[in-house]
């Protein structure tokens, strides 16, 4: 039986599936071997390859037939000319043209056969009832001709005059492409789209009664026109008049079908059968596909800070592996989809961050304090080992030193009690006094100095610089009588001397060395040399006067 794979609308009201096509008995048409045939002026096509295919059946076979004869640009004849059944196939251009089955493949007579005539370019094939019967080898090439121009004639010679066939005919089938033993076999008891590549003519005889005409359902409109024939009675039930069709079912639980019983498996060989259910009046003949799918499982497998909300719209701030939700037809077979959740929940990590620094100190937070806290707090987002955040807090304690000098006369005394001391010389870039590590420093000669201070608690600072100034540091200057005043200055002093006469060389010298003044000047017991520092900086500074055989050096002081 043909596999009519559409649905049936059963007495216009059951309904299957989709994409319904109605079904009639009338599948075929008689002819009566004396005037009836079929015609169709039929399309020029290339025929490299070819198959032609059909349903016939014969109460006699009568030898000399034509069954299918295209004479259009080529001449291809698919016929009967021995007695019994002899099939014979006969293409222009091909060496040799004709290909005959044996007497041993007669088909029986009154019943329904397929036949099938191949060209794959090697060789030509005659098929019968899906089995190649001869296989014979061939030359040439199927003759293209402009000369061949008489169409398509079913059950006669193309001249439309003779040869005629006492046959039924059904599913006629026309290709320029050669179906392979396979595909034939898969498809011949089937109905085709008529889109299929190759296929030129494709005839159902579904028109039925009170049609003079047989569609060709590929689309290239190769209409055949019944001639000499009836159209109330030459519409005949062909082999595939009944119904069938296929109900595909997918469910998730088991089915109660259309005959009353409950499935509960996959099933294809069920059939029930509507007697006249077709909308022809046949019998509908429907076969159950049935698959039973099962719901889908899977495991939602998630890690979460502190909480989660899951997609059963609660809030989990816990380890959870029995949490379970299901999505009605969320699986992709259209069962439902259940869910299980298995969540870890972490939590975001606390640490203190126990910092002692001496005046101030700069955190992860790029802020600088200077007093004892602990309550500043910083997020470090994701931080955590866990991958959560982690919280630092603060715990900052602030040490200082009192770095001050209290001054007495020649006495420079630091205020930090407890302490470590060393004294330095900041006229010599703060290097250390020797020796001077005591509380208390005693200055000897006029300089500036200050003290370096280190705590009990670790921390150290070094005190302003305190300039001395009233204690004579060069003996050389009395001897020779040279004089700076005043001192200390606002910026201008003379230098003046008691009993030296002759030229000397004046410079005056900042604390690090550098050169700030220079003039060379005759000096006399009744003259001076005036200097003016107002432009420079208030510190301390180094004058020399010089002449040719001594130096004298004196500090002063600009405030």
């Amino acid at each position: 039986m043909k596999r009519i794979f559409t649905t049936l609308m059963i007495a216009g009201a059951l309904m299957l599936n989709s994409n319904e096509t109605q079904a009639q008995c009338y599948s075929a048409v008689q002819l009566d071997g004396v005037d009836d045939y079929l015609y169709s002026p039929f399309a020029d096509y290339t025929f490299n390859t070819f198959t032609m295919e059909m349903w016939i059946n014969s109460a006699d076979y009568t030898p000399n037939e034509h069954y299918i004869s295209l004479y259009q640009n080529s001449y291809i004849v698919l016929g009967g000319w021995g007695t019994g059944g002899v099939f014979d196939g006969w293409a222009s251009g091909l060496n040799p043209v004709a290909i005959v089955t044996a007497a041993s493949n007669t088909p029986t007579t009154g019943t329904w056969h397929h036949v099938a005539y191949v060209y794959d370019g090697t060789n030509q094939i005659f098929y019968v009832d899906g089995v190649a019967v001869v296989t014979t080898a061939v030359t040439g090439a199927v003759a293209a001709n402009a000369t061949f121009a008489s169409g398509l004639v079913i059950g006669a010679r193309y001249t439309q005059a003779t040869q005629f066939s006492n046959t039924s005919f059904e599913d006629i089938r026309i290709w320029n492409v050669a179906r392979t033993s396979a595909e034939l076999n898969a498809n011949m008891s089937s109905n085709l789209t008529g889109s299929e590549s190759g296929l030129v003519a494709y005839y159902r005889f579904e028109d039925g009664q009170g049609s003079n005409t047989v569609t060709d359902l590929t689309g290239n409109g190769n209409t055949l026109t019944m001639n000499n024939m009836d159209p109330a009675t030459d519409w005949i039930s062909g082999p595939f008049g009944v119904a069938q069709s296929t109900d595909v079912q997918n469910s998730c639980g088991p089915i109660t079908w259309i005959d009353g019983n409950t499935y509960s498996s996959d099933t294809n060989s069920v059939t029930y059968t509507y007697l006249g259910g077709s909308a022809a009046g046949c019998d509908s003949i429907v076969t159950l596909d049935l698959t039973i799918n099962s719901a889908a499982q899977s495991t939602d497998v998630q890690t979460a800070c502190d909480s989660y909300t899951w997609i059963d719209g609660n809030i989990y701030t816990a380890n959870n592996n029995t949490a379970v939700y299901t999505m009605l037809g969320g699986a992709a077979n259209g069962c439902d989809s259940i869910v299980t959740l298995d969540l870890t929940v972490n939590v975001a990590a606390q640490s203190t961050d126990i910092q002692t620094a001496c005046d101030s100190y700069t955190w992860i937070d790029g802020i600088t304090y200077t007093a004892t806290t602990n309550t500043e707090t910083y997020l470090v987002p994701g931080g955590a080992a866990n991958g959560c955040d982690s919280t630092v807090t603060l715990d900052l304690v602030i040490n200082t030193v009192d770095p001050t000098v209290t001054t007495s006369t020649f006495d420079l005394t630091a205020n930090e009690t407890g302490a470590q001391y060393q004294w330095v010389d900041c006229d010599n870039n703060f290097a250390p006094i020797s020796g001077e590590t005591s509380q208390t420093f005693t200055a000897t000669a006029n300089g500036s100095y200050a003290v370096i201070v280190t705590g009990a608690n670790g921390c150290s600072d070094t005190s302003t610089c305190v300039v001395i100034a009233t204690i004579s540091v060069d003996e050389t200057s009395l001897e020779s009588g040279i004089v700076l005043a005043p001192n200390p200055t606002n910026g201008e002093f003379s230098i003046s001397t008691l009993n030296y006469s002759g030229e000397v060389r004046i410079e005056v010298l900042d604390v690090t060395g550098k050169l700030i003044f220079s003039s060379t000047e005759n000096l006399g017991p009744n003259s001076s040399a005036n200097i003016d520092l107002s432009g420079a900086a208030n510190g301390v500074y180094i004058v020399n006067v010089s002449d040719m055989n001594e130096v004298h050096s004196m500090r002063v002081v600009k405030k």
